[in-house]
């Protein structure tokens, strides 16, 4: 297990870091390496690499594959020395190898692969040892380029990698280096971005959350720590195809979902443990209020307009909403500080014993309860605090996500379709509002937008009315989590 952190270097810093490295006798060697796949590309589609890679006058074949999170990856490689002739890439090298057998079955079958050159890397590699607390780190500034037969990419980065010791280690010696040479985190491997490159493609499709079970013997702190990583799976790579600049609306999306699961977790299960940062939550908000301009005009273009439309003939064509300034948001220090200290928490060897089933209890009752009380007086609360419910309403169905594998099915699914309905119509809601502010900001330029804009509010009262009588479905009957 290959456990690494990968940081995209500005191209103004890297003679800095080359001189820190040479300050310690830093060594060089010069990388070639060859990455094959399938013609459908079956190995790059479940988060598998295989290369060959010269190193100076030697060779080395490395099998990579994905891990539970981006700070661990499954390698094994094979020396293969000094050869004659450049050697071919041979499968059955991995033959004693049963894991790296079975990832290479379940992609490929029993028959055969036809593997094929895809694309080639060609790196200058400075790197040093450096002993920190009790652990040997290796850091690596790795400049070069990836090519294809039609096209190439620049490769600037700078890798830590733990060669023995601890992850905590690892992380909190990448964080001053951080600071200093303004790095930001960036999960897209070599492989990735090589093989993006050879399809002609800027970025991988936007990362979703994937669904969490969490073992109803762990303590309530370790199943934080699983939740969390399980949030950051989520983020990290629609952050960093963010701040690298090649983020489609998806990306956006995604990124402000991951942000809004996490959030709600530290705000919800916060007292878990007792090494939460009070500010994280504040800072994630500052990251998602930041991706929002884009993604609210997004969604009014997918939800409202289209009803809008149905009633008039008008075009209700938005003014541009992307920012300039998302890429730089993403990759600034503070953001990747955020993510390692993230990290670093997930990591940690400190653990509390409190219970998880008591813990969730008390986390879902409290919130439930405020949901509750929001809905006996829903319709004289102010628009505001009718938001508010809506936030709240979304939170229980995110940290109900987390939790879900630790009660029946059938429990769970009964509770959350009372709770779809409304989280759509409040959901609508907003999205009404909101529209009303862009629709505002329009009318000066596009006198049209004044239709759009008259309609959104008469719809409002309509849909907290129906808002209102989904909410007084709920009850105290439908806790399953007692």
């Amino acid at each position: 297990m290959e456990i690494e952190l990968k940081f995209q270097l500005p191209e103004s810093k890297k003679k800095s870091v080359l001189q820190t490295l040479n300050k310690h006798k830093a060594q060089k060697i010069h990388l070639q390496a060859k990455y094959y796949d399938t013609p459908d590309r079956l190995l790059a589609k479940n988060y598998v690499a295989i290369r060959l890679r010269q190193e100076e006058d030697g060779w080395v074949q490395t099998f990579k594959a994905a891990s539970k999170n981006h700070l661990q990856r499954i390698e094994e490689d094979i020396v293969l020395g000094k050869c004659e002739q450049e050697p071919e890439l041979d499968l059955s090298h991995y033959q004693h190898n049963q894991t790296v057998q079975n990832v290479l079955r379940n992609i490929l079958g029993n028959e055969p692969a036809d593997l094929q050159l895809q694309f080639q890397t060609n790196v200058q590699r400075t790197y040093h040892v450096f002993e920190f607390n009790n652990s040997q780190i290796e850091v690596c500034l790795d400049d070069g380029e990836i090519r294809t037969g039609k096209d190439q990419a620049k490769i600037c980065e700078v890798e830590f990698e733990l060669k023995q010791g601890s992850a905590q280690d690892l992380i909190e010696f990448a964080q001053t280096w951080v600071d200093k040479y303004q790095l930001w985190l960036d999960v897209r491997s070599k492989a990735e971005r090589g093989n993006l490159l050879a399809m002609e493609k800027k970025s991988s499709p936007a990362a979703k959350a994937k669904s969490l079970k969490l073992d109803p013997n762990l303590s309530a702190e370790q199943a934080l720590k699983l939740v969390i990583e399980n949030s950051l799976n989520h983020i990290l790579p629609n952050a960093a195809a963010i701040a690298g600049g090649v983020a489609e609306a998806d990306h956006i999306h995604q990124a402000r979902v991951g942000l809004r699961r996490l959030r709600s977790a530290l705000k919800h299960f916060s007292n878990w443990s007792e090494h939460i940062n009070p500010a994280w939550e504040s800072e994630l908000a500052d990251i998602f209020r930041a991706l929002g301009q884009s993604r609210d005009h997004d969604a009014i273009q997918d939800s409202v307009i289209p009803l809008i439309k149905e009633v008039c003939d008008f075009d209700f064509a938005l003014s541009s909403s992307s920012d300039p300034e998302i890429a730089t948001r993403l990759s600034n220090t503070q953001t990747t500080q955020l993510f390692l200290s993230l990290l670093s928490f997930i990591h940690s060897e400190n653990e509390a014993k409190a219970k998880l089933f008591k813990q969730v209890a008390k986390s879902l009752s409290k919130l439930y309860h405020k949901i509750l009380k929001d809905a006996s007086q829903f319709p004289e609360l102010s628009i505001e605090q009718q938001h508010r419910t809506r936030k709240r309403v979304k939170q229980l169905r995110y940290c109900i996500d987390f939790t879900a594998g630790l009660y029946p099915k059938k429990q769970v699914q009964q509770f959350l379709d009372k709770l779809q309905p409304i989280q759509e119509y409040l959901g609508f809601y907003n999205d009404l509002f909101v529209a009303e502010q862009i629709f505002q900001q329009q009318v000066s330029e596009k006198p049209e937008f004044l239709f759009a804009l008259g309609w959104v509010k008469a719809q409002q009262p309509h849909v907290t009315k129906k808002a209102n009588k989904k909410l007084q479905v709920l009850s105290h009957k439908d806790i399953f989590w007692a």
